[in-house]
């Protein structure tokens, strides 16, 4: 009797307890489960074997290895991570290390969930690793470069003998050749069996992963290292990518129309240090030097004005000759965060550019042509918004230039420094190794061969032919009446005017009157100029960037000095693209 009592209110608890566990759960799924998000795992700075090295201003640049596999790998089985999104952001990194983060991927692929890339433009080893991912998409105007594997040995024996150095090679080993570039203008019989051995070794690698990473076969590999060069659909259709697209079209897809977010994953552990110590120093300089506290932001009606001046790159162009540059890594988030800002309803973008990058150009023309979508954008040129400066511009709702701007300059150059007779009057020799029919499209000297010459010039048509279109697109003109005007020809404000690139003649006042207007903006609204001025703290982290010496040097010389290489800004660009946007501004009023 007892024993069935127990049984019977056994079995009402057990009930009981499951009823009540499953109710929870019902209401969750009649609510639909939380959306798994996208882990976002940007590979930027150095990628360090260790831990990355402490940093008195700052994060450190960079991630260790260990890290960034050990996030790769703990998305695989996290249930709050959907899916993985690969961002290349000039990460330095060995081979080694790309493949051993390509494992990574292709390990995180078993898992079921995607794997994305998006990039701007890739080659190289890059290409072996970003390929990896299930799917790789490519900006419109981008390319995939995929040209094979060199080498170059310099000798410097020449250059020895004209200052009167020579050195006393003793060597164990026959292949041992540290000192040869110092004692022989060529390499020796040891060395070139050993360079090609070793290439043939790191080619076959490279091909092999390329191979994995498409699903191809080794034969087809090579011979599209053998073509080299491809535009966006040409990548597409030679199975190189998945997708041709804009970042933001890549990133509507990743989050698949639902309330998914792309989450930052977050590497290596977080330094503390104890608050009455250096942390504790630390706040006081922020609070003295880090600028105004940021306001909470307000609900009042905005008009932006965002500037952008200078020479336009990809990153940080850092102002070498001490002046502003316009990047598209600056820029572009700051557009797409006024685009979603419902407080703001007009924006004024200031442009006073000769141009450059042609594809940071491209990427910051496509925020201003999304954004006039949504709200009122106004062109506000400079002294100069030629070239690139134009192609940000011609999208925006209306453009307002003073009668003496500098503007138009629709075409493109490309450019290959050929240093050959500095070498040779320096006494520096070359020798190539080389894996791919286009491994060597220049010189070690920067001699262009013809083969190399051919593909830059389809290269070149192909940015013109886009600059063209989008210029008739948002000026609403026939490309036709677009060509006639272009070639590379500057106009001034007033001309531009006649000729229709322009649509007002005027300043900043003209155009900020413009935007209150197509916005229907209060007179009380406020403006909020972007970008935010450098704090110290800003300007201390530049001070241990790339080309902080150089920037250094620069500023001792002449302000007319400083004037006139601020023209040449655009220069940089060269040594990451061979086709530029760029007017080189070298005339001055005075």
């Amino acid at each position: 009797m007892h024993s069935r009592r127990f049984l019977m209110v056994l079995t009402v608890v057990m009930t009981a307890v499951l009823v009540l566990g499953a109710d929870p759960a019902a209401a969750k799924d009649d609510k639909k489960a939380a959306p798994a998000h996208a882990l976002r795992i940007t590979l930027k700075g150095q990628v360090y074997e260790a831990q990355p090295p402490f940093q008195l201003f700052g994060p450190a640049a960079g991630a260790s290895l260990s890290d960034l596999t050990a996030a790769i790998g703990k998305a695989a089985t996290d249930p709050k991570v959907g899916s993985l999104v690969l961002r290349l952001d000039g990460a330095a990194m060995g081979w080694t290390q790309r493949q051993t983060l390509r494992r990574a991927i292709l390990a995180f692929n078993e898992s079921g969930k995607p794997s994305r890339c998006f990039v701007t433009s890739i080659g190289g080893t890059n290409y072996a690793l970003a390929s990896a991912c299930r799917e790789l998409s490519l900006h419109p105007t981008g390319i995939v470069e995929i040209s094979g594997l060199a080498m170059d040995l310099m000798f410097y024996k020449g250059l020895l003998d004209k200052v009167g150095v020579r050195f006393q090679e003793l060597r164990m080993g026959r292949y041992k050749s540290a000192v040869e570039p110092m004692t022989r203008t060529e390499p020796s019989g040891p060395v070139v069996e050993q360079m090609n051995s070793l290439l043939d070794e790191l080619y076959a690698e490279f091909c092999d992963a390329i191979a994995e990473n498409r699903g191809m076969k080794q034969v087809e590999v090579r011979g599209i290292v053998d073509v080299a060069l491809f535009n966006a659909k040409e990548a597409k259709a030679a199975g190189l990518i998945d997708h041709v697209e804009f970042e933001d079209q890549f990133l509507a897809r990743v989050r698949g129309g639902s309330k998914a977010k792309i989450v930052e994953a977050k590497l290596g552990k977080s330094l503390e240090m104890q608050a009455g110590g250096f942390a504790g120093m630390m706040q006081v300089f922020n609070q003295l030097f880090g600028g105004p506290k940021k306001k909470t932001t307000s609900k009042k009606p905005k008009i932006v004005v965002i500037h952008g001046t200078g020479a336009i790159t990809e990153s940080a162009a850092g102002g070498l000759f001490g002046g502003a540059g316009m990047t598209s890594r600056q820029l572009v988030p700051i557009f797409r965060k006024v685009r979603e800002d419902d407080t703001v309803k007009a924006v004024v973008f200031r442009v006073n550019s000769p141009g450059g990058s042609a594809l940071a150009s491209d990427l910051i023309g496509r925020e201003v042509q999304l954004t006039a979508k949504k709200k009122p954008v106004v062109v506000s040129m400079g002294d100069v918004a030629a070239s690139g400066g134009y192609y940000v511009s011609c999208h925006a709702n209306w453009i307002v230039a003073e009668r003496g701007t500098i503007t138009g300059s629709i075409g493109v150059i490309g450019a290959v420094p050929d240093m050959t007779e500095l070498y040779e009057h320096l006494g520096l020799t070359f020798r190539r190794f080389s894996r791919g029919k286009r491994a060597g499209l220049a010189t070690p000297g920067g001699t262009l061969t013809e083969d190399g010459r051919e593909l830059m010039m389809k290269f070149m048509r192909e940015v013109y032919d886009d600059f063209l279109t989008h210029v008739a697109t948002g000026r609403k003109l026939k490309k036709e009446a677009v060509a006639s005007i272009a070639e590379g020809r500057v106009w001034t404000g007033s001309q531009a005017h006649g000729l229709g690139l322009v649509d007002e003649i005027g300043g900043l006042d003209a155009a900020m009157a413009k935007a209150r207007l197509l916005g229907s903006v209060p007179e009380d609204a406020e403006i909020v100029t972007l970008p935010k001025a450098k704090t110290l703290f800003d300007l201390l982290n530049e001070l241990s960037g790339e080309g902080a010496a150089l920037r250094a040097f620069t500023k001792t010389l002449p302000a007319e000095v400083q004037a006139g290489l601020r023209k040449l800004e655009w220069v940089g660009c060269l040594r990451r693209e061979r086709v530029l946007t760029v007017w080189p501004e070298v005339v001055e009023i005075r």
